[in-house]
């Protein structure tokens, strides 16, 4: 069963329920958006590992409502985004997955709307995502670990991750 929000399809549910789904996963979402924004560290880094994954679910017209309500501007969070990158020039020990999530979540930006793109460009992501390349580490690799010693590794690489960003930036 396709699960709809304010009239947008976003996600796959087994629950007959509408009303009360639609509200709570809205209002997590908004603070999801809104913690990236305007957290540091630790909790930026799982907020936007969320994001990343929960806005693939979510069409685009559904997710420009969430920005909508949330009161942030896409360009704001690509502003953000990037600007983590510049802060994390070399992976820390303390948010080891944050450059990940940061490209995972641009690279469904920029698939979501080609204006993303753009916005993505003039902001310099592509110097920051060469950046990236030329300073990752083996611990960026992982998705879980015991204190810093990763255990379980991502199936797709940063590398990867980062070669297709540069394609998104550079087709579009």
């Amino acid at each position: 069963m396709r699960y709809v929000i304010s009239g947008y399809e976003i996600c796959d549910v087994g629950y007959e329920s509408k009303g009360w789904l639609r509200d709570v996963v809205m209002r997590y979402v908004i603070m999801v958006l809104k913690a990236i924004t305007s957290e540091e560290s630790k909790l930026q880094e799982v907020m936007i590992g969320l994001a990343a994954h929960v806005f693939k679910f979510m069409t685009t017209e559904a997710s420009s409502i969430v920005f909508e309500r949330a009161g942030i501007e896409v360009a704001e969070l690509a502003s953000v985004l990037v600007q983590i990158l510049k802060k994390h020039k070399y992976p820390a020990t303390k948010t080891p997955r944050i450059r990940r999530f940061v490209i995972e979540l641009a690279i469904w930006m920029m698939r979501d709307k080609e204006t993303n793109v753009q916005i993505f460009k003039g902001l310099g992501m592509e110097k920051e995502l060469e950046s990236v390349t030329d300073t990752t580490s083996e611990i960026e690799n992982f998705n879980v670990f015991s204190g810093t010693v990763g255990l379980s590794r991502h199936i797709t690489t940063i590398h990867s991750l980062v070669e297709t960003a540069m394609k998104l930036l550079k087709d579009k």
